[in-house]
């Protein structure tokens, strides 16, 4: 009785699945640092290129300003994404210092966050890439849920994700980290792996604990430290000297970012020389003659601003010999001939030049404009019969 039952005990656990054992992992924090030689534009920034691309600080020093990235389980924040590895670079002698400290279980959060904080105190700036609407955020209240808050060091901040869109969006689109150092700066990166993959890595890596799911996420993020010295030294030096770019688009967005910034006299530097028409038959003047048009009109925008009659009459007559946005230009021709020159006649000619351009749903108006000009020649005229003119 008692072998039988053993027997189909027996055969019943040879006929279960083998639960696989998982392999022992060991928690803790892992470090790393590696030294490279230092980017010595970072020695010399322009304070003008600082301002102009989000330096809010008094005087910058290098040595006080520390490089940050982080990988973490998510993408999109909240209370239970985690920074799982936080990569920290800065300037050390000749030397650019990266180092990163990966968590190798949720429990060594803690352990994490206090080695940050303790290289943290030595740095009042922190230098990011969407740093200030995710990884610092993050970080606070990665801080604030481990109980260190009063660990947190708040830094002044120099985000360089805005300054990098606001200047090459028009040309290349997206301006993640990775396309503006392959497209920008010109150091494409070889068998990357993509930023939105490190959650999923380290997902798998807390089931298995196989470290080398971790070790491209790991190269991944130091890159990413490194280009973050690159990038403020380029955007640094191209804003110090806007007007020595080539490139219009990018020329055109440096002119939007000084004029919003309120430095309307650069901002009309750029625009002019944006504005400057290619030579015919280039691959510059079929791929920029938008710009050079959107140019221009910021320049008419200027000009209007600042009441300049004769300046925008200008503008406006080159744009309309260069043939450019023609249903905005007649429009507004006729509009300046009508209020600041009392020239209906003129005003009316540029209204019906304005009539082969503009939209169908703009006709309406420009009709009623037509009309109250062609009223106003017939006063202006019935006025000249009554003195005597004719």
């Amino acid at each position: 009785m008692a072998s039988g039952l053993r027997a189909r005990l027996n055969a019943m656990a040879a006929a279960a699945p083998r639960v696989e054992k998982k392999p022992p992992r060991a928690g803790g924090v892992d470090c790393y640092a590696h030294r490279f030689p230092l980017d010595l534009r970072l020695r010399d920034l322009d304070g003008d290129g600082l301002r102009r691309i989000g330096w809010q600080g008094g005087r910058f020093a290098l040595e006080r300003c520390l490089f940050l990235d982080t990988e973490t389980t998510g993408l999109s924040g909240g209370a239970g994404t985690v920074a799982f590895l936080v990569g920290i670079g800065y300037a050390e002698g000749d030397d650019f210092v990266v180092e990163q400290y990966l968590m190798k279980d949720y429990a060594d959060e803690a352990d994490m966050l206090d080695q940050l904080a303790r290289r943290m105190e030595r740095f009042d700036a922190v230098c990011t890439f969407n740093g200030r609407n995710f990884d610092l955020p993050l970080l606070q209240t990665r801080f604030t849920m481990c109980r260190m808050r009063d660990r947190w060091r708040d830094m002044e901040q120099l985000d360089l994700l805005y300054p990098a869109r606001r200047t090459w969006k028009k040309r290349i689109g997206s301006c993640r980290l990775a396309r503006v150092e392959e497209l920008i700066l010109n150091q494409p990166r070889e068998g990357d792996l993509p930023g939105s993959e490190a959650p999923r890595r380290y997902f798998e890596f807390l089931r298995t604990g196989e470290m080398e799911l971790l070790t491209e996420v790991v190269e991944h993020n130091r890159q990413d430290v490194i280009t973050l010295g690159a990038l403020l030294a380029h955007l640094c030096a191209l804003y110090a000297h806007p007007e020595q770019e080539q490139n219009r688009a990018d020329l055109f967005s440096m002119g939007r970012s000084l004029e919003n910034q309120g430095e309307l006299g650069a901002a009309r530097e750029l625009y002019r020389i944006a504005a400057i028409p290619a030579p015919a038959g280039s691959i510059s003047a079929l791929t920029g003659s938008s710009v050079a048009a959107e140019a221009a009109w910021r320049m008419y925008l200027l000009a209007r601003r600042n009441r300049d009659a004769e300046g925008m009459r200008q503008i406006l007559e080159q744009m309309a010999l260069r043939r450019q946005l023609r249903d905005r230009i007649y429009v507004e021709l006729s509009k300046l001939h009508e209020h600041r020159y009392k020239n209906y006649r003129r005003a009316l000619r540029y209204a019906d030049l304005a009539a082969r351009y503009v939209e169908l749903g703009e006709m309406e108006a420009l009709n009623r404009r037509r009309d109250r000009l062609r009223a106003k020649l017939n006063k202006e005229n019935g006025r000249k019969d009554e003195h005597g003119f004719f």
